[in-house]
């Protein structure tokens, strides 16, 4: 039985920055609202605001994405998504109060939001039919 191949040179590449995009996000989950509290002295409630607003910007970030990556394509989405998330990611150093930190967060969730969701989208067209599970499931 020969099998269509699934990690091309496209695959790998898209996968690796799903991966990188997936691991920032979840390093900066678990420590943002101790950040906040320890740098800002904030209080539970709005060091809960700080780490969930990225949330929030996920979800903005998802539904502004899914409607532009069939207009303009979804290599040029996940570049400007991605180089978005770059910039918002290297903005935290100046961050210099709580609104401005909140402000960030919400701009990096809405790049992740963008980015992911053009990763997915690229890989579901790339992938062989017949291994479709098994790549969305590696990138996912």
């Amino acid at each position: 039985m020969n099998k269509e191949r699934l990690w091309t040179k496209d695959f790998i590449t898209v996968a690796l920055t799903n991966f990188l995009i997936y691991v920032v996000f979840y390093l900066l989950m678990v420590v943002m609202a101790s950040y906040a509290v320890d740098k800002f002295h904030a209080s539970t409630g709005i060091a809960g605001l700080v780490s969930g607003i990225f949330i929030i910007g996920i979800l903005f970030g998802r539904l502004g994405a899914g409607r532009i990556v069939e207009d303009i394509g979804s290599r040029r989405v996940l570049i400007t998504g991605t180089l978005f998330f770059i910039i918002t990611s290297a903005s935290y150093l100046a961050a210099i109060n709580i609104p401005l930190l909140i402000i960030i967060r919400f701009l990096h969730g809405f790049a992740y939001g963008v980015a992911s969701t053009a990763t997915g989208t690229i890989v579901a067209k790339i992938i062989p039919d017949a291994r479709r599970g098994e790549a969305l499931a590696i990138t996912v």
